[in-house]
């Protein structure tokens, strides 16, 4: 007997920050800056006695250049973490909502107990994060298996913990 399960409705598109779709040109980029900063800056003659690379480093700059073609790639890593780590910000910024969370939840929650459901659906709208777009599932499932007098109480339960999912 095989069994089939419903897929909950994909959520409305969030029209915030949509992140890095391309994570290899932030790669190349860096790489392309890390590389830079090594050859330009701290292979600039400035910084060698006499002013030739070959030779004895005069201050702190020569002496990591001094380190190779690795230091250029460890500054493209380090590029790279800043660079992904500020686009991460971004990302969980926008995924929060746009109202304080602690207010929503407190609404939402009077909303529901009052059984008032369209008012519920306008706050997570309203919100648009991802908090909201579980809740919006959990209120629409919760909608759907009330109506059908079919299933026992935990298979309802079973429905709405899968919204969450």
């Amino acid at each position: 007997m095989a069994t089939t399960t419903k897929a909950a409705a994909p959520a409305k598109k969030n029209s915030g920050f949509q992140g890095v779709k391309a994570a290899w040109i932030i790669l190349v980029i860096c790489a392309i800056a890390g590389y830079s900063v090594w050859y330009f800056i701290m292979g600039n003659p400035d910084n060698f006695v006499g002013g030739d690379r070959s030779g004895h480093p005069a201050n702190l700059l020569g002496t990591v250049y001094k380190g190779g073609f690795v230091v250029g790639l460890i500054l493209t890593l380090l590029f790279t973490v800043i660079c992904l780590g500020i686009e991460r910000f971004f990302a969980i910024k926008s995924a929060s909502g746009k109202m304080n969370l602690a207010k929503f939840t407190a609404e939402v929650k009077n909303a529901i107990k009052a059984q008032d459901f369209a008012k519920a659906k306008d706050l997570c709208n309203k919100m648009q994060g991802s908090v909201a777009n579980v809740v919006l599932a959990s209120i629409n499932m919760y909608q759907n298996v009330e109506t059908d007098n079919t299933l026992k109480k935990a298979a309802k339960i079973a429905k709405i913990s899968q919204a969450h999912e």
